[in-house]
């Protein structure tokens, strides 16, 4: 699904790069977790002008991370951004659209599935990370 997802971006003229990915299987909404993925690679390509792409598993989560090259965030605003229609200083000040429910549904939408969304700075703009359970009996269960 993150191949497809990435391909997709990258068909509609979207600086995206898949540098790693495992196989790790996982039971999801299929719809519901792409619409994560897709606003996750979204956000980096918009405020960070390419999305960095990997996945992989850590004990028992298939984990996909996205980073980017942007600006980032300072430490107080890494959690407040999954607020409902909250947009951070930097995206209003962008001038780029958006009306701040994006991360929002992206947490919902994995805590859903027993995961969680969580984002951190990284050496260059910001990691976007998702965490979903491994399906029983998968790799690393």
């Amino acid at each position: 699904m993150l191949r497809d997802v990435v391909d997709q971006a990258l068909f509609v003229g979207k600086d995206v790069r898949l540098e790693r990915s495992e196989h790790a299987a996982v039971e999801v909404d299929a719809i519901g977790v792409r619409r994560v993925l897709d606003n996750l690679i979204e956000n980096a390509v918009k405020y960070g002008q390419q999305a960095r792409v990997r996945l992989f598993i850590d004990a028992r989560d298939a984990v996909a991370e996205v980073g980017d090259n942007g600006p980032g965030l300072p430490d107080e605003e890494l959690e407040r951004v999954f607020q409902p229609f909250y947009r951070a200083p930097v995206a209003r000040a962008s001038g780029k659209q958006g009306s701040g429910l994006g991360l929002a549904v992206c947490r919902s939408i994995a805590r859903a599935h027993g995961g969680e969304v969580q984002l951190t700075r990284g050496q260059r703009g910001l990691v976007a990370q998702v965490r979903l359970p491994l399906a029983y009996g998968a790799v690393g269960t």
